[in-house]
């Protein structure tokens, strides 16, 4: 079995851990838009209620499009590290 963090260095060897700078951003990025959409459903139940669903409804589409597109991004900037890093 191989060790997936056999590339990194020993003393930070938890996956879970952000330790290149893209893998920073993105866990910022993430940070960002989870607590956008969260903002988005906490204004539908309380205080903008029937109302403002539409409203609601765009605003959280909107960061989740943001958000995806972040991970594709950030993912494809980590991948390539990753594979500089393999010498692939």
């Amino acid at each position: 079995m191989t060790d997936i963090n056999a590339d990194k260095p020993a003393s930070n060897s938890s996956h879970l851990i952000p330790q290149t700078l893209w893998e920073k951003l993105y866990l910022g990025w993430f940070l960002i838009c989870f607590l956008m959409v969260w903002i988005g459903t906490w204004a539908v139940n309380k205080p903008i209620a029937v109302l403002g669903m539409p409203l609601v409804y765009v605003w959280c589409t909107s960061w989740g499009i943001v958000w995806l597109a972040g991970c594709w991004s950030f993912g494809t900037k980590i991948a390539a590290d990753d594979a500089a890093i393999k010498g692939e």
